[in-house]
């Protein structure tokens, strides 16, 4: 990636290997073309459902 802001190219890439790792992880094959810009969008939104789905599961433990 050759990015101009190093910090904003550096997310994306980490993103990208996110991105890559979540494929495999469904068992699909890892996709290289995947465009950089896309995959920090792609992440921010699976780290909110993440986040959703952990502060259910919280409630749910309700350890008050």
């Amino acid at each position: 990636m050759t990015w101009p802001d190093k910090t904003l190219a550096s997310a994306a890439a980490m993103a990208l290997v996110r991105h890559q790792m979540r494929r495999i992880a469904r068992g699909n094959n890892p996709a290289p073309d995947t465009h950089p810009a896309y995959a920090p969008a792609t992440d921010q939104l699976e780290q909110r459902r993440a986040l959703h789905r952990y502060r259910a599961w919280l409630s749910v433990l309700d350890l008050s």
